[in-house]
């Protein structure tokens, strides 16, 4: 369908018949779905992947609809678009839906239908936005309308290539971007010799990272490029 996202879906419930009904609804109208059926799963998906928006349920195993949307929020995927699905019809619920950052709420039962109308609106009531919308991360900040980059006081100075990336990977922090994925923005079909983006890259980190005591771009050998704050392990 024309107007499918590009990127799929992360679908978060953990009732195995609805999760699959929801699935096949949507995969035979374009839409591509990542299927996981508790919180935990969702929150290590999310880091992992990038994706258009995200349905989840209000009462899950492990972490709850509440606690992922909150962590999706405050730090995880911040701009990404949260229809949440819950039994539950009460004020205080669709209330605590909207303070742990839901976007809109749907009762159950629903029509598949109003779900896809619902998560069309989101998704591109989102597309709608992102171009004019500053991009942040930690104390790095990008301003799309200008073409400004920042990190803390000093301004970067970037290739436009450079500039290129660096905007396609803030727009889908903290996930991480394969290769594949962003040669095909960077020049569709036709990408160059294969150490062109690795140069580009290797550039862009230069710029970014220099003499900063956090490092923000990060590489993902065999796999691709990421823009995170990646905390160090806690000691054994």
């Amino acid at each position: 369908m024309i107007d499918a996202p590009d990127t799929p879906v992360l679908l978060v419930e953990d009732n195995f018949d609805l999760a699959g009904n929801i699935q096949d609804y949507l995969e035979q109208r374009g839409w591509g779905v990542d299927y996981v059926p508790n919180g935990a799963l969702a929150l290590h998906r999310v880091n992992e992947q990038s994706h258009a928006a995200v349905i989840l349920d209000l009462r899950l195993p492990v972490i709850d609809g509440l606690e992922v949307c909150r962590r999706l929020r405050n730090r995880i995927a911040p701009q990404i678009p949260v229809l949440m699905l819950t039994a539950a019809d009460s004020l205080d619920d669709r209330l605590a839906g909207f303070a742990a950052g839901a976007d809109d709420y749907l009762v159950k039962p629903f029509a598949l239908p109003e779900l896809l109308s619902r998560l069309r609106a989101l998704v591109r009531r989102s597309s709608a936005l992102s171009p004019c919308s500053v991009l942040r991360l930690h104390d790095l900040e990008l301003n799309p309308l200008t073409r400004e980059v920042r990190r803390g006081e000093r301004r970067l100075v970037l290739t436009r290539m450079g500039y290129s990336i660096l905007e396609y990977l803030l727009a889908r922090s903290p996930a991480v971007v394969l290769r594949q994925e962003l040669e095909r923005h960077l020049w569709a079909d036709n990408p160059p010799g294969s150490d062109a983006l690795r140069t580009h890259i290797a550039t862009l980190r230069a710029e970014v990272d220099r003499a900063e005591h956090t490092t923000l771009l990060h590489t993902h050998w065999g796999v691709g490029y990421q823009m995170a704050v990646i905390e160090p392990p806690a000691p054994i």
